[in-house]
């Protein structure tokens, strides 16, 4: 259906059968400016020629009033977003994950993994949360992967204040997290949080009240153990942390199973090729839905056109009437 910018631009209609009679007009009352032709009859053919002008003159103002209206087509289409679910990536930047059981160390393993599962996590939002002692928003709920991964990259022990005694606050981290995921909840999109520690918590609140709180908001965690058993010395610039009776780190397993099973989530350990695999597969079976569904609307205006339609009749016109039309060519 055509539409128009300006329809009342289109009342100037009523002036296109007064243009072509005052067109013909015009005609009936021509007279023969030389003498000898002034009493000739005039031939029909020209009564046809100039009332085929005065029809292409009232054609011409039409044309051009409705340019001016500036007609339009416009389609309307709905847009929905991908599919997905909202993801919160809870890492863990403590000292114990410069440990070095997973070459070069654990943060940079750690790294990897998060990096591997942007790659892959197709069109859901994900937001970062990193923590040691404190918990930190390293990037808010996105889409945007390049954004995300540059993010990722800048993730390390020196994005916190590790001189305050250090510590690592699980359930703290958890319970953030979470919270940033209700707040931006949307109706049919489930919600999932990715926890990577090496499950050692020694600050701030129990992570067993975390994991009730996170069944509680309906959170799905998946928490990925990395580090070996045994414990390792760790060093900080240059300096092993914890002087003459050194920190030991080892992976906390028993509290990662123990952690899950109160949230009703699952557990897997970085050195299982397919862990990111099973957690996907996990993935999968929550409910996703799209972020939003938008009508577009896209509006194609074809006033050049008819403009231009009506500047060639009118070109036409006058040709004609300097032609065809003009004494003594008649």
């Amino acid at each position: 259906m055509i539409q128009f910018v300006h329809p009342w631009v289109l009342i100037f209609l009523v002036a296109v059968p007064g243009v072509g009679y005052l067109r013909w007009r015009r005609y009936r009352r021509d007279v023969v400016t030389f003498p000898p032709l002034q009493y000739r009859s005039r031939g029909k053919n020209r009564d046809v020629w100039w009332l085929g002008l005065a029809i292409a003159e009232m054609v011409t103002t039409a044309v051009l009033v409705v340019a001016a209206a500036q007609p339009f087509h416009e389609s309307r289409f709905e847009r929905m977003d991908e599919e997905g679910i909202d993801i919160a990536l809870v890492l863990d930047v403590s000292l114990s994950m410069l440990a070095k059981d997973f070459p070069p160390d654990r943060l940079t393993a750690l790294r990897s993994i998060a990096a591997d599962f942007l790659d892959r996590s197709g069109g859901h939002r994900v937001g970062i949360y990193i923590f040691a002692g404190d918990t930190y928003v390293q990037s808010p709920l996105t889409e945007d992967r390049v954004a995300l991964k540059a993010l990722l990259d800048s993730v390390s022990v020196h994005a916190l204040n590790q001189t305050k005694g250090g510590g690592t606050a699980i359930g703290d981290a958890l319970v953030m997290a979470t919270e940033r995921l209700q707040r931006q909840k949307v109706e049919g999109r489930d919600q999932a949080v990715i926890l990577i520690t090496d499950g050692e918590s020694n600050l701030g609140l129990d992570p067993m009240l975390a994991a009730r709180y996170l069944k509680r908001a309906e959170a799905r965690l998946y928490a990925i153990g990395i580090g070996s058993e045994t414990p390792q010395e760790v060093y900080f610039q240059g300096e092993r942390v914890g002087g003459d009776a050194p920190f030991l780190a080892a992976l906390d397993d028993e509290s990662l199973r123990a952690l899950t099973a109160v949230a009703d989530g699952e557990y897997f350990r970085a050195t299982d090729a397919d862990a990111l695999s099973k957690i996907f597969g996990e993935l999968s079976r929550l409910e996703s839905a799209p972020l939003s569904t938008r009508t577009v609307i896209r509006r194609r205006v074809a006033a050049s056109r008819w403009a231009l339609v009506g500047f060639v009749v009118f070109v036409l016109c006058t040709v004609v009437e300097l032609t065809a039309l003009t004494r003594p060519w008649r």
